[in-house]
């Protein structure tokens, strides 16, 4: 998972030493919008994944195959009309923002020509999961870092070779992408693997089953996304660009952890399903203790990585000024604290939506994307600046607290 999440990373750290900081603000301003439309592949991927495991574990291995078949479909499908959609109502969106002409015009050149790869490219993240159901973790892994060394290989071409704007460093993505897709697909399509593409009836009773599995993904991402632009929003308010491309750069930082601590759990959730399913519930609990052990490691040492080098992280992306420098120091040191307790929901919501139970992984995912963080822009807002660092930090606080108390109160129920 962070493999396969990295090279959004290292597109925005070449767009910001090459291109300056007019277009990493600009991209990064594109970048919710984007992201919501792999949300949707991305939903429909985790939510037949788990129904693929359930069934595989059950021993019904013709419906998995017809759940595998409508959500690849489906998932190309939605991806790409909800990028349309994205790109028509983008300028509106970015100039409701508070974003001038010039910022307007590089998110729309970014966001643009990805959706033009998009029914290819968003099969990516679902290929990925149906690769690990079918025994191929390995092949998955190696695809995965091949799609970063593509990705970068076409971008340092575009950006640094030919000197090209933003528009081609997602033109270097794409092809990157493209090129992953089509590798990861030709086993499904020779039939060398256990999930296969038949006829499909009953279409809408598979997509009902789809979408309220992975409804708590898909809430959570989008949720995300639509915070992001509320930030966004904010911080061009009180800041302008400097302080919007400093939430860039620890948001493309955060882009490398949460696939990490997704990928503890992700990984090992068609093992959880499969045990669930098989009524194997103490196995299931075993494997899922040792994600949250996992979990709570990464994320201690992340927040311990962005405590101490805050300058060297921001200077990946961007050079600056000193005055530049003390606030992106200042902001990254609390935003890093998010890490500190963002794992114990993490976990619970996993943990709840690999076995089944979308409730309460819903209820979590709102809270930790949505609810909260929308919370405490409202009450942390009034104070400028300053407060809105301190938004995910204690967004996540609050969220880990709700998971506890709901977990509290199903064990003793």
């Amino acid at each position: 998972m962070i493999a396969s999440n990295i090279y959004f990373s290292l597109e925005m750290l070449l767009v910001g030493r090459f291109l300056g900081q007019t277009a990493f603000a600009g991209g990064n301003l594109a970048m919710p919008l984007l992201l919501i439309a792999y949300a949707v592949a991305d939903m429909i991927a985790v939510g037949s994944s788990i129904k693929i495991a359930l069934k595989l574990g059950e021993g019904r291995k013709e419906e998995a195959d017809k759940i595998f078949t409508t959500a690849v479909v489906s998932a190309s499908l939605l991806s790409t009309i909800t990028a349309v959609l994205m790109t028509i109502f983008g300028p509106w969106m970015f100039h409701l923002m508070g974003a001038d002409d010039a910022l307007t015009r590089e998110a729309i050149t970014y966001l643009g020509v990805y959706t033009i790869f998009i029914p290819l490219t968003c099969l990516v993240f679902v290929f990925d999961n149906y690769l690990r159901i079918c025994g191929r973790i390995r092949f998955s892994m190696i695809m995965n870092i091949v799609l970063a060394v593509l990705c970068l290989f076409f971008e340092f071409i575009f950006l640094f070779v030919l000197k090209k704007g933003i528009g081609y460093a997602a033109l270097g993505t794409s092809l990157g992408m493209s090129i992953t897709c089509i590798i990861c697909m030709l086993p499904f399509l020779r039939g060398k693997l256990s999930l296969r593409f038949v006829k499909v009836h009953g279409i809408k009773e598979i997509l009902k089953e789809i979408f309220t599995q992975g409804l708590p993904s898909f809430l959570n991402n989008t949720s995300g996304r639509i915070t992001s632009i509320l930030m966004n929003t904010l911080l061009l308010r009180f800041g302008g660009d400097i302080a919007v491309s400093i939430y860039g750069v620890f948001m493309n930082i955060d882009g490398i952890i949460v696939p990490g601590m997704y990928g503890v759990f992700d990984s090992l959730q068609p093992a959880i399903g499969y045990n669930w399913g098989a009524r194997r519930k103490d196995r299931a609990r075993k494997i899922a203790l040792c994600c949250v052990i996992a979990l709570a490691v990464m994320c201690l040492l992340f927040t311990a990585i962005l405590e101490l080098f805050p300058g060297n992280i921001f200077h990946l992306f961007l050079e600056s000024d000193s005055a530049s420098l003390t606030l992106a120091v200042h902001a990254i040191s609390i935003m890093g604290l998010t890490y500190l307790v963002r794992w114990i929901s993490y976990s619970c919501q996993s943990f709840s939506s690999a076995i089944g139970k979308s409730g309460e992984a819903t209820v979590l995912s709102l809270c930790n994307a949505l609810i909260f963080p929308v919370l405490m822009m409202l009450i942390l807002g009034r104070n400028g600046l300053e407060g809105l660092w301190y938004i995910m930090p204690s967004a996540a606080l609050l969220t880990s607290a709700a998971a506890i108390v709901i977990y509290l109160l199903k064990i003793r129920k």
